[in-house]
């Protein structure tokens, strides 16, 4: 999957879980000068496109979803009881019933019916105009290249080849293996709005001259190890933002925040009590990153692809 770059924003979501053990480690995403992303003031509204609601669920289930996605993030406590986050994220719907990706200052939340296809369309004639059909959303990051501040995020999911409920309320609905649960699949996209990346890494990826894209290292400094659910231990695989999950009811998990996840929202973004909400600043020079969930045959659940794009650049990993 490849993505136009352009510049940075994302949308967050945050809620509160108790932390049950010491966190191990995080894992933030960089631009391609090695800048670590983040919002400014991380306080976002997403505007949801909720015009025309595929199946499962109606138009006010899906934004009730969206909103507790959003609290986990925002309500982001270490003792499990105070917030310790700037966090603030804002899930509205609108009428649309989808909408472009883009450079805009609006940050969407759009499901794609009819065709899992990029809009608007790609400029660069060798970029396809269509997403891979295992992909179940993807989230595009305008940011600033050499500063890393997040300027705009859009979310889009895949409505076309997939359904989507929810497994808490309505089990039933999961008969299909078609469908997936939308609260855990948008919490762990909202994480990566924030500027978080996979607690694991999938090698191969390169940018188009053919330079290898580094292993990521976590918080502490430490290289961060290979995807692979047999060997990698609890502390990385029950993360949000792990690259995937066992199985459909695994995926109502990435709706709690795990202590790794809780670290980053409260290290990355700390609360203050004087915090006042400010508009990203604009700048030359940035990229954009996608993110996306793709259902991965044996896994029967949710694995993610991560594309990243410098200026004139492009960036192709898969996790």
């Amino acid at each position: 999957m490849k993505i136009r770059s352009i510049s940075v924003m994302a949308v967050v979501a945050t809620g509160f879980t108790t932390l049950s053990s010491p966190a191990a480690a995080y894992v933030r995403t960089t631009t391609e000068s090695g800048a670590p992303t983040a919002w400014k003031a991380p306080c976002v509204t997403m505007e949801f496109s909720l015009g025309a609601p595929p199946p499962e669920l109606t138009a006010d289930q899906y934004l009730d979803a969206a909103q507790q996605a959003g609290a986990a993030w925002s309500n982001s406590a270490l003792d499990g009881a105070t917030r310790c986050t700037n966090v603030i994220f804002t899930v509205k719907a609108v009428p649309a019933v989808a909408g472009v990706v883009g450079m805009d200052y609006h940050n969407r939340l759009i499901f794609r019916q009819g065709g899992w296809c990029r809009d608007p369309p790609p400029t660069d004639s060798n970029e396809p105009r269509c997403y891979e059909d295992g992909a179940l959303a993807i989230t595009t990051v305008f940011q600033v290249k050499p500063t890393g501040e997040i300027l705009d995020a859009d979310l889009e999911v895949n409505a076309t080849t997939y359904t989507w409920g929810d497994y808490v309320a309505h089990p039933e609905q999961f008969v299909p293996l078609s469908t997936h649960d939308f609260q855990g699949a948008i919490t762990h996209e909202f994480g990566h709005v924030i500027g978080l990346d996979h607690t694991c890494f999938s090698p191969g990826g390169a940018y188009a001259d053919g330079t290898p894209v580094p292993r990521p290292t976590d918080n502490n400094g430490n290289p961060v190890p290979d995807c692979d659910p047999a060997t990698n231990p609890p502390a990385i695989k029950d993360a949000t933002m792990y690259v995937s999950v066992g199985s459909t009811a695994a995926e109502v998990g990435l709706r709690s925040l795990s202590p790794d996840d809780l670290q980053a929202a409260c290290e990355i973004y700390p609360f203050t009590t004087n915090f006042v909400c400010v508009a990203p600043t604009g700048s030359d020079g940035s990229k954009s990153r996608g993110c996306s969930y793709s259902a991965q045959p044996g896994l029967g659940a949710i694995a993610s692809v991560l594309a990243l794009l410098a200026l004139a650049a492009v960036v192709r990993r898969r996790g």
